[in-house]
């Protein structure tokens, strides 16, 4: 690409990633994804073969996936801040995160046992994690987190919560 000729391009097609912008309903406070979308036009023209597609048109796909994949990977980094968030709180000892629903049974729950038959239940039953992946993150052999698993589950068999008096 010549000098000058990108700044021509960005003229050209501004536009249209304004326009993609506000066809997928990004709100951009900050222009970071009017950024993401000159640098996918920048991408574009270093990358466009005239004799496989219309410039407009490559164009138009590069803006549109690149603005998509920058929203996926913000919502997903929101995801995982979230889950830390809410580790972080289970691991303090509060209860499990909102959509779990009802606060009260789980802190019934979370006080007839103990702190290690606690995290089996946050981490298998509820997060969906495998024996061996518990086991890594807290240190201990597999064995140790199935026998967790174990007490938990025969005290939760005979688990019979007060009736809540609110």
């Amino acid at each position: 690409m010549e000098p000058g000729t990108f700044d021509e391009t960005v003229r050209q097609n501004e536009k249209r990633i304004h326009y993609f912008i506000h066809q997928l309903g990004i709100r951009d406070v900050d222009g970071e994804y009017y950024q993401e979308g000159l640098i996918a036009l920048w991408k574009a023209c270093e990358s466009h073969n005239e004799t496989k597609s219309d410039f407009s048109t490559y164009v138009n796909w590069k803006i549109r996936n690149a603005l998509i994949d920058r929203i996926r990977n913000d919502q997903r980094y929101k995801e995982k801040q979230e889950h830390q968030r809410q580790m972080i709180s289970i691991e303090e000892g509060s209860v499990p995160p909102p959509e779990m629903h009802n606060e009260w049974l789980w802190r019934q729950i979370r006080e007839r046992l103990t702190p290690n038959e606690w995290k089996w239940v946050v981490q298998f039953a509820y997060e969906d994690k495998a024996v061996a992946q518990i086991a890594a993150r807290e240190g201990v052999t597999q064995d140790a987190v199935k026998n967790w698993g174990r007490h938990a589950k025969r005290k939760l068999k005979n688990f019979a919560p007060l009736v809540d008096e609110r």
